[in-house]
Parts: C-alpha cells; sequence; structure tokens
C-alpha cells in the first residue's frame, strides 16, 4: 500500500497547511516468509546489533521493518538499500541527514508502516486493538478530557478510540523527535494539532490502526 499525499486530508487546523510535497506510506508485513537473511544484508552493523536484542521474533520484526524504511527510502533516493544514509537520533529517531527527507516507521505484531517524506516532518504509528479494560483510564496517558471523551463512548468504541489516541500520541511525540519518552499524556488528541500540523488516519488491516502526523520541515534536535 503506497499513499502520494500532496498535502495530508487529516484534521483542519487554523492555521495554514504544511508545504508537503510528498508522503509515502508503505505496509510492511512483517509475518511473512520474507528471506531474513536477505533483508539483515542491507541493515548497517549497528542495526543488526540493536535487532539482535530481542526474543526471536522481536528480532525477525525489527530486521524486516527496518530492512522495510531502507528499501522505501533507497527508491526516492536512487541507491540500493545498504547505501541509505540512514541514521538516528540520540532518542531514537530515524533520519536521513543531508538527503531532504524525513523517515519514520512502526510495528506492531505482523503489522508494521515505513513512511518517507518530502516537504515535512513525520511520524507514523500502528497498534493493534485490544480488548476494553476501564484500567487503561487509570495508566498515566490519557489527559482528563480524553478519559471523559472515552468514558462517553458504548463500550464496544472505547477499543478503537484509546488505540487510535494512543497511536495519535505517539505519531506526534515521533515527529518532534522525543519518542515516548516525551509523555503521551502531554499530547492532547482533543485539542487541535499545533500549528501547521496535519494528522491523517492511514488505513491498515483489520484489528490495527494507524495514524501519520506531518509537521513543518526541520531538523530533528533530539
Amino acid at each position: 500500500m503506497t499513499a502520494l499525499l500532496p498535502t495530508p486530508p487529516g484534521r483542519a487546523t487554523t492555521a495554514p497547511p504544511v508545504a508537503v510535497r510528498w508522503v509515502d506510506v508503505r505496509l510492511v508485513h512483517l509475518g511473512s516468509a520474507a528471506d531474513l537473511a536477505a533483508a539483515e544484508r542491507v541493515l548497517a552493523p549497528t542495526e543488526l546489533v540493536r535487532a539482535r536484542r530481542g526474543t526471536a521474533p522481536v528480532h525477525r520484526r525489527r530486521v524486516l521493518l527496518r530492512a522495510a524504511l531502507r528499501g522505501a527510502a533507497a527508491r526516492h533516493l536512487g541507491c540500493r538499500p545498504r547505501e541509505v544514509p540512514l541514521d538516528r537520533t540520540p532518542a531514537g529517531r530515524p533520519h536521513l541527514p543531508g538527503t531532504g527527507l524525513d523517515v519514520s516507521c512502526s510495528a506492531s505484531g505482523v503489522v508494521g508502516l515505513v513512511a518517507v517524506a518530502a516537504g515535512c516532518r513525520i511520524g507514523v504509528d500502528v497498534e493493534a486493538l485490544a480488548p476494553w479494560s476501564d484500567d487503561v483510564l487509570d495508566e498515566g496517558w490519557l489527559a482528563p478530557a480524553e478519559q471523559r471523551a472515552l468514558r462517553a463512548l458504548l463500550p464496544a468504541g472505547r477499543p478503537q478510540a484509546a488505540a487510535r489516541a494512543w497511536t495519535v500520541k505517539e505519531a506526534v511525540l515521533k515527529t518532534h523527535g522525543s519518542g515516548l519518552a516525551g509523555g503521551p499524556a502531554s499530547v492532547v488528541t482533543t485539542d487541535p494539532l499545533g500549528a501547521g500540523w496535519a494528522l491523517q488516519e492511514i488505513p491498515v488491516p483489520d484489528g490495527w490502526v494507524a495514524s501519520l502526523v506531518t509537521a513543518p520541515e526541520q531538523e530533528p534536535t533530539s
């Protein structure tokens, strides 16, 4: 799946839209019979070290997702995936210094997303739906207004709404460059996004939700 978006048609803001040139979002099937050894060959040594810190399924997911991100970037840079100058900030945000492109990725179970953009900064996140429990309201990542909004929903609608809120929060924090260290509760999904920011829902298989956030272009600082 590829989405090429000249402007993101997500939730409106009061500010002018970001001067987005394009955004390329691709769905990655992490449970497929992809050649793990072939995917490992396109990764840098430091990426392999990080991937191997998890269990076998985690290792596989990390390798396939990172290889897919390199492949998506390579198509726009006109080089081989192994040659993509993919780096990461101290906070762990992937970026492509000196290319004019921005990247983001996310995985949940067997579903992954990789995104490449020009003319804006991006964050993408995918999350599997989980059975609803009222304990979610006390986990500390929801703002009071979000808790009230979830309580107002019928129980059947709460799993999707909670997962959507999480993906928006994480996508925003990835776009900032902080990741979850920035504090999910600091992003209030019932409020408008910042000036020049926009949100779009990304279509993914049933049982998952995903969100893409775009923001004014600038180099990540963390």
